[in-house]
């Protein structure tokens, strides 16, 4: 419950706002699958569905919208380096057709996202992002302070 966020904002734009939960300490327990599932379920007018997340939820909400035929637009977020193409570090595949997350999209179809594909990237740079992160901790000299700015040690 803690980590729900503008729920506020959401409500004063939504017609139905439905938050899922793992623990069911707020909205219906279960995942936000569960809540696609019960929207499709009460309203045959629904024409798109926006995810935005890890890879794997979205790829679930494609699926639970494609038999309904219901527009899907998800938005990758692969590793960006230069913002123009070039680098290809954000290539996707999508429909079967290679695309750039950086220049392309970020927001796709998610019924023509190839996840396995777009999963199997982002555990490419794993072991070297894990490292990455050991060295800040190692050397980084500053931590959380007042009001959450890091201040020195």
């Amino acid at each position: 419950k803690e980590l729900v966020f503008w729920e506020h904002k959401f409500r004063q734009v939504c017609d139905e706002f439905i938050v899922c939960s793992d623990d069911g300490s707020v909205g219906i327990k279960g995942l936000v699958t569960d809540g696609i599932k019960l929207s499709l379920e009460k309203h045959d007018d629904i024409s798109e569905v926006v995810a935005i997340g890890p890879p794997i939820m979205m790829r679930a909400c494609a699926e639970a919208t494609r038999p309904a035929g219901v527009k899907t637009t998800v938005s990758l977020n692969p590793i960006m380096v230069d913002g123009t193409g070039m680098c290809g570090g954000c290539r996707v595949k999508i429909g079967g057709a290679i695309k750039f997350a950086c220049v392309d999209g970020p927001d796709f179809d998610g019924h023509q996202v190839d996840f396995d594909d777009l999963m199997n990237r982002l555990k490419r740079f794993a072991e070297d992002e894990k490292l990455a992160a050991e060295r800040w901790s190692e050397t980084c000299r500053a931590e959380i302070g007042d009001g959450g700015k890091a201040v020195p040690q």
